[in-house]
């Protein structure tokens, strides 16, 4: 292969080389799948540097001609690879989706592909999809919260999982922990997305500042009040040991925290396709206005928390106690500055506290799904990505980077008891967790049940007329 570059020319050196390059292309030196020389190789017949053969390679990797993959090498493509678009609510999720991306170029070095990942946030997540679909603009990926699964598959968002890949789809649900296995196939039969993580409603505590006062871990609601009235005007936390989302502005998090409340007291939103609220429902409503309003344990500003509010308020030590889910686990230990052995010292987690009256521990089962929309060009390389970010390897390995834990049951038990305690323990809350209510309504229904929160604690109904309200509301849902 003939090197020669010629320095006299205003041509600048790396499109010179870049020329070189692809004429090694042109006459057959270099064919589709074929491995470039090293860098260092290229430094060496070329003369210049390497940040010179660095901009000729990223150039022609830009225009599809090369691609790379890490701790191989720069591969000539058979054709331009094929550009997969995806949407993600954070960028933790766009190291899982690189680590696919590689992983399938390896397996298909004559047809690569080659992401573009968009990250919204939470929040924005769900209607950037709907309006992306409605404007016919699709992203080929995207990760939807567990809770819409429902809704947006009986709209036909969705391409059926299991329809282009039956074989796998039966050793991926057989492999998944029951909780979810049970919420994975829509009403219709079909699997519409996989789930490469698993999370659980839980109560937050600061273990060594109840250790310091001697005090038990709450299990119940009076214990949470009598425990937490003791830190009210101790360690900085301003009169309100704890927090939680009380509000519309806190999204699917309010449902997401406060419903294990309501199971606990055997109350649910739906039974049987009817309003399920009743007195019970009654019942949690009034211990929540308690703690806001009679005990003062909670800041009456809980109806306008963010969905990341209470966690927030957690790490930074100015509340004992918060509601919310084990996800929670890594932005609390970021925002703390704390290490692993720190975090492990000072926080615990348990379940949701329950009815005095005999209620029963659970928790609420949450996860994020990765889907394929109906839109996409390329269904079967869509596809593939999918199997690949929901394999024992790739679920591990962004497991243990992210202190998420794995919806595969053979990939949890392969996690070592020490080291990954965190996961343990949550494997621990999931064999007494529910999904939601699995409706196309859900999220109309979710809404109600915030309304109705939140009208209880900012006080403009009670208790009685709220619970009436959302079961008037919830079963227009139903009968639309």
């Amino acid at each position: 292969m003939a090197a020669n570059l010629d320095r006299t020319s205003p041509i600048p050196l790396y499109r010179q080389i870049k020329e070189v390059i692809l004429e090694w292309m042109r006459c057959g030196e270099l064919m589709p799948g074929a491995r470039l020389p090293p860098e260092r190789e290229l430094v060496r017949r070329f003369g210049v540097s390497r940040l010179t053969v660095r901009q000729a390679i990223s150039e022609l990797a830009s225009e599809g001609v090369v691609y790379r993959i890490q701790g191989s090498g720069t591969y000539v493509a058979g054709k331009r690879p094929v550009v997969l678009r995806a949407l993600v609510s954070e960028r933790e999720w766009v190291t899982a989706l690189r680590d696919a991306e590689r992983q399938y170029n390896e397996a298909h070095p004559q047809s690569p592909l080659r992401l573009e990942i968009k990250v919204v946030g939470r929040p924005r997540l769900r209607d950037e999809i709907v309006l992306a679909v409605a404007s016919g603009e699709a992203p080929d990926i995207v990760l939807i919260d567990c809770a819409w699964m429902a809704e947006l598959a009986s709209l036909k968002f969705f391409l059926p999982i299991d329809e282009l890949d039956p074989h796998w789809t039966s050793e991926y649900l057989a492999d998944l922990f029951p909780v979810i296995r049970l919420g994975s196939r829509h009403g219709d039969g079909h699997l519409y997305g996989v789930q490469t993580e698993v999370s659980a409603t839980v109560l937050w505590y600061r273990r060594d500042w109840l250790i310091q006062e001697g005090a038990a871990v709450p299990r119940t609601w009076d214990e949470l009040v009598s425990v937490a009235k003791r830190f009210k005007l101790r360690r900085g936390t301003q009169g309100y040991p704890l927090a939680f989302c009380g509000g519309l502005r806190g999204g699917e998090t309010t449902t997401y925290q406060l419903l294990p409340l309501f199971w606990s007291t055997g109350e649910d939103l739906v039974s049987a396709g009817k309003p399920a609220l009743d007195g019970r429902a009654v019942d949690t409503l009034r211990f929540l206005k308690d703690l806001v309003h009679v005990h003062r344990l909670a800041p009456a500003e809980v109806v306008a928390f963010s969905w990341d509010e209470p966690r927030r308020l957690f790490a930074q030590g100015r509340v004992a106690f918060a509601f919310g889910g084990t996800y929670d686990k890594r932005p609390i230990q970021s925002t703390a500055r704390w290490s692993e052995q720190e975090f492990r010292k000072r926080v615990g987690m348990t379940f949701v506290p329950v009815d005095p009256a005999g209620g029963m521990a659970t928790s609420v089962v949450g996860g994020m799904v990765f889907s394929v929309p109906r839109q996409t060009k390329y269904p079967e390389v869509a596809a593939e990505l999918l199997k690949l970010l929901a394999s024992p390897q790739l679920m591990g390995r962004f497991c243990q980077r992210t202190g998420r834990v794995p919806s595969r049951i053979s990939v949890a038990s392969s996690l070592e008891a020490e080291r990954h305690w965190f996961q343990r323990k949550t494997v621990e809350i999931l064999a007494h967790a529910r999904p939601r209510p699995y409706s196309p309504y859900y999220s109309k229904i979710s809404t109600q049940f915030r309304l109705m929160v939140e009208n209880v604690l900012t006080r403009r109904m009670s208790p009685e007329e709220a619970v009436d309200r959302a079961r008037n509301g919830i079963e227009a849902i139903l009968t639309e």
